[in-house]
């Protein structure tokens, strides 16, 4: 990945003086004119190091801890020496100084500092393995072990290993504060919401579905929020329901029992009965945490009795295989929709897949 702008730590062969704002890098046997800026003055800085901000009249491929040497811009006689310690600084953004010194402090050091460095630099979004990849010449073994060993001190979580993604703990922490603040945000401005979409809170901080979901784990581990189908709501948050929609509310019910939510689409009944979207979900979430309802997969939704029916007749049919057309007779329901119920019946571990049908557990 080439870049025409990086950070690097320089070391210069006489550190009471400041860099030439023009320079010569030579980088594996090239010359290459550069603008220089520095971060900290040589009395600030550490002995051997002053950290720098390079701008290159080409794109550059770098990776962290690629050497360098630094020639006087007219004279072109070395003046020091420097290693690449961010190979891809954003053209555009702000970049604090203090920010960047610290951040660059920790890419200074050994490899698992790098890397808990640039989790923490990532923030909630994660650090993804082909990121790192790019960003160090670490190959996937290598890394797996850092990231292992980063998680036993309590620096990184591990959100998933093929491919890796990992994420600060400091950052998992401030996305666990910041997700209850949001509920309790949305709940001043409308009292009578259950809750937030899961959706809606991902795209708000703009997360990973799996930083999400282990998010929103730890929050209900922790009591900090409660999950409630596809939405999650603060503990102590109650629904407050109008007598109309108690009323939508038991027709919901007996519609999902007699089947009839199976033979038309959501958006009949949004119109049917005249509700949003959102009100459409806030209702169907009442049903599944009061245990009424179960979604299955393709947005189907089952009433608990009828499913505890279908699980006993299933069991009844004293065979150790069922095929599809079995399934339907028994159900009455059409392909397209006894398809999503047998898988989740899959999931609940009642059968199992095999070849075109199933196998009765």
């Amino acid at each position: 990945m080439n870049a025409y702008r990086f950070e690097a730590s320089l070391a210069l062969d006489k550190m009471d003086r400041t860099p030439p704002a023009q320079a010569v890098l030579v980088v594996r046997g090239e010359k290459i004119p550069v603008s220089l800026r520095v971060y900290e003055s040589a009395a600030e800085a550490k002995p051997g190091r002053l950290f720098t901000q390079v701008l290159t009249r080409r794109p550059l491929s770098l990776k962290w801890k690629d050497p360098f040497d630094v020639l006087d811009g007219e004279k072109r006689e070395q003046i020091g020496r420097g290693v690449v310690l961010n190979p891809f600084l954003p053209e555009k953004g702000k970049f604090g100084k203090e920010a960047r010194i610290i951040f660059l402090a920790a890419l200074s050091g050994s490899e698992e500092d790098m890397l808990a460095g640039l989790a923490r630099e990532k923030g909630i979004s994660g650090l993804r393995e082909q990121e790192i990849l790019d960003f160090a010449s670490l190959g996937e073994e290598q890394l797996l072990r850092l990231a292992e060993k980063l998680e036993e001190e309590g620096k990184v979580k591990i959100i998933s290993f093929s491919p890796l993604l990992v994420i600060s703990e400091e950052s998992f922490d401030f996305l666990c504060r910041k997700i209850p603040a949001f509920l309790e945000q949305i709940q001043q401005r409308h009292p009578g919401q259950r809750g937030v979409a899961l959706e809606r809170i991902r795209k708000r901080f703009d997360l990973a579905e799996k930083i999400l979901n282990l998010a929103v784990k730890t929050l209900e581990k922790n009591g900090k929020a409660r999950q409630v189908g596809q939405r999650l709501a603060l503990p102590s948050q109650e629904a407050l329901l109008s007598p109309q929609e108690n009323k939508l509310l038991q027709r919901l019910e007996e519609m999902c029992f007699k089947g009839e939510l199976q033979s038309i689409s959501m958006a009949e009944i949004q119109r049917e009965f005249r509700l949003s979207a959102e009100r459409m979900e806030r209702l169907l979430s009442l049903l599944i945490e009061k245990e009424k309802i179960i979604p299955a997969p393709e947005g189907l939704y089952i009433h608990s009795r009828w499913l505890d029916d279908i699980v006993g007749k299933v069991r009844a049919l004293g065979k150790r295989e069922m095929t599809v057309s079995e399934f339907k007779s028994m159900t009455g329901l059409s392909r397209k929709y006894a398809i999503p119920l047998l898988e989740l019946l899959d999931q609940m571990g009642i059968t199992r897949r095999k070849g075109p049908g199933r196998e009765i557990l």
